[in-house]
C-alpha cells in the first residue's frame, strides 16, 4: 500500500521482507560494481551533495540504464517497483492526461552517501517541462542514522537551494529512509536530505520518469 501526503504528490511503498529477499545480493553486487567504476569513483561530488563524500552515476545516465542493468522486467523486485510506480502515477492523477502504461525513463542512476554528506534542496523539473513527470527513489542500503528524505513546501521556481536546516519545520515533511522503501514524488517538488551520520554508506537508485500523452 502507498502512503499519500495531503496536498502533495508523494507516495511511499515498502517491499515486504526486503532484507531476506534472495535477489538483494545480486542487486547489491551490481550496484557496487557500478559505483567502483573509475568514471564514478574519481568524479567529484555532484552539485546537490555537500559535506561528506558522495558517489553518483548520474553523469553516466545516458550509458547506464539501471532498470535494464538490473533487469526490472524479469526480476520480482523490479516488477514490484514498476507496478508501484504505476500506482503512484494514477494516485497523482497523471492518468487523466497521460498514458501511464507508456513509461519512459528519462535518467536513471545510483547515489551513495558517506558520513557527513547531505543533499541540498533541489527539484528535478519545473512546471511546464515535458519530462520528467515523476521521480522514484528506491533505497537498497540504509544503516541506522542515515540521511532521511525531506520534502519542502515551496512555490518558488528555484531549482537548487540551501540545506534542509534552513527551512522552518512547518514547511517540511520528513520521510525516513529505509532499505526496500520506494518513494515516488512529483518531479517539481523541492526536496533534499538530512545529514548522513553513519560510517556505513547509504545507497539508493533514482529514476526520472515520463509518460506519453494520451
Amino acid at each position: 500500500m502507498g502512503e499519500a501526503f495531503k496536498g502533495a504528490n508523494i507516495a511511499v511503498f515498502d517491499f515486504p521482507e526486503f532484507e531476506t529477499y534472495p535477489g538483494c545480493a545480486r542487486w547489491d553486487e551490481t550496484l557496487e560494481q557500478l559505483l567502483a567504476l573509475p568514471q564514478v569513483s574519481e568524479q567529484n561530488n555532484v552539485p546537490d551533495a555537500k559535506g561528506g563524500r558522495a558517489l553518483s552515476t548520474v553523469h553516466l545516465s545516458d550509458k547506464l540504464n539501471i532498470p535494464k542493468i538490473l533487469n526490472f522486467t524479469q526480476d520480482p523486485l523490479g516488477r514490484w517497483l514498476l507496478t508501484n510506480v504505476l500506482y503512484a502515477a494514477a494516485d497523482f492523477g497523471l492518468d487523466k492526461t497521460r498514458d501511464i502504461k507508456k513509461m519512459k525513463f528519462h535518467r536513471t542512476w545510483v547515489n551513495r552517501m558517506t558520513k557527513g554528506c547531505d543533499a541540498v534542496a533541489h527539484r528535478h523539473a519545473a512546471p511546464g517541462w515535458n519530462i520528467p513527470h515523476m521521480v522514484a527513489i528506491f533505497y537498497t542500503q540504509v544503516p541506522e542514522n542515515s540521511a532521511d528524505l525531506v520534502f519542502i513546501d515551496d512555490n518558488s521556481e528555484v531549482m537548487r537551494a540551501g540545506s534542509i536546516c534552513e527551512y522552518p519545520a512547518d514547511k517540511t515533511h520528513l520521510i525516513q529512509a529505509k532499505a526496500g522503501r520506494l518513494v515516488c514524488h512529483d518531479a517539481c517538488i523541492l526536496h533534499g536530505t538530512t545529514p548522513h551520520l553513519n560510517d556505513l554508506p547509504r545507497t539508493c537508485i533514482i529514476l526520472e520518469i515520463g509518460f506519453a500523452p494520451k
